[in-house]
């Protein structure tokens, strides 16, 4: 089976009954990708289908290429060919199994964090079909702290705590939170809010939706951090990645802020090849964005000018300008930071 685009949702099937309803899918679905046995080729199928000969090969490489999968077969096949591949909600793909008849969507693995409730719901619909959800938070109707975490796009601190919350909101046990941004309709139910990051939620746990550092907790804590925090980066040329890295790293302390928000380094145009930016980018396992020196240009007024700066390069300053720009027009949260070779500001995209 050849390699094929890892963005699409892969549809499998073993018999001609399953093949014919993963074309049904295929034409209701955007993005589908059909994966098929080879004694099943067919001029009606999608010209961009994909044949099998060997069936456990064909399903570990859609369950290592593709994020979703949809296996149109016995739920049995499914548990006992996928057994082996298994790895963590974090890693694993979210898998479907939908019956020949197509009356049931059942949503096998990874139904928060992978997505599988959202989408069996989806085919389901598509199908006129009944979606099989079995996990406790959507059973009872409460949001998970997983599927919060994947609506705000999020990431979970720490991860090991998510079964531990999960189960508190199932059971109908009072869990805080507390949002520095206002949440979208329909993502706080089964939750105690709090107004202010520093309300005493008493014994409750709490979750926290925040890119702000936090002090020392007595109870049980999970932490949402979006990445929406963008550090703009000036610094001499040939600075080190571990001055660079030292810089954000003081920068994110002085001004309260996670690490794990971090969404990007900017910095301006004629300083994207120095090699320490770079390198700091790749450590700090994010995207060094380039501003254009006209880009900054347009942004006279909205930021603090060094004549120095000027004479070196042409444009009144980098960490601010590029700050801003980068993170879509955001906020300065942290203005220029002196540290040495490197200058730091940091700029707080809006979210959604």
């Amino acid at each position: 089976m050849v390699t094929a685009p890892a963005n699409k949702v892969a549809v499998l099937a073993l018999t001609r009954g399953g093949a014919q309803l993963a074309g049904t899918i295929y034409k209701l679905l955007p993005g589908v990708q059909l994966v098929l046995p080879q004694r099943l080729a067919m001029a009606s199928h999608p010209a961009d289908t994909l044949y099998f000969a060997d069936w456990q090969q064909a399903a570990g490489t859609a369950f290592s290429r593709y994020r979703q999968l949809i296996f149109i077969m016995a739920t049995g096949i499914v548990v006992r060919t996928l057994a082996p591949m298994l790895g963590s909600k974090r890693t694993d793909p979210a898998v479907l199994v939908i019956d020949e008849q197509g009356q049931f969507v059942i949503s096998l693995l990874a139904g928060h964090l992978g997505g599988a409730n959202e989408l069996a719901r989806r085919v389901a619909e598509l199908l006129g079909a009944r979606a099989v959800i079995t996990t406790a938070t959507d059973v009872n109707e409460k949001v998970a702290v997983d599927i919060l975490a994947r609506q705000l796009n999020c990431d979970i601190y720490p991860l090991h705590r998510v079964k531990l919350f999960n189960r508190y909101l199932a059971e109908g046990e009072p869990v805080a939170l507390y949002s520095e941004w206002q949440l979208p309709p329909g993502l706080t139910a089964g939750f105690d809010l709090l107004k202010d990051r520093t309300d005493d939620p008493g014994t409750s746990p709490v979750v926290y939706i925040t890119n702000k550092l936090l002090g020392p907790s007595q109870g049980a804590r999970l932490i949402l951090r979006p990445r929406n925090l963008v550090a703009g980066v000036g610094c001499r040329r040939g600075v080190g990645p571990e001055q660079i890295i030292r810089a954000v790293k003081t920068a994110f302390k002085r001004g309260g802020f996670s690490l794990l928000s971090l969404k990007a380094l900017a910095t301006v145009d004629i300083k994207m090849q120095e090699p320490g930016l770079q390198q700091a980018a790749a450590y700090l396992r994010v995207p060094l964005l380039e501003v254009t020196k006209e880009q900054i240009a347009a942004l006279a007024g909205q930021y603090v000018q060094s004549d120095f700066v000027r004479e070196s390069i042409g444009v009144g300053g980098v960490c601010e300008p590029a700050a801003i720009t980068a993170s879509g027009q955001g906020t300065i949260k942290l203005a220029k930071q002196r540290l040495g070779a490197v200058t730091v500001a940091i700029a707080e995209a809006k979210l959604w």
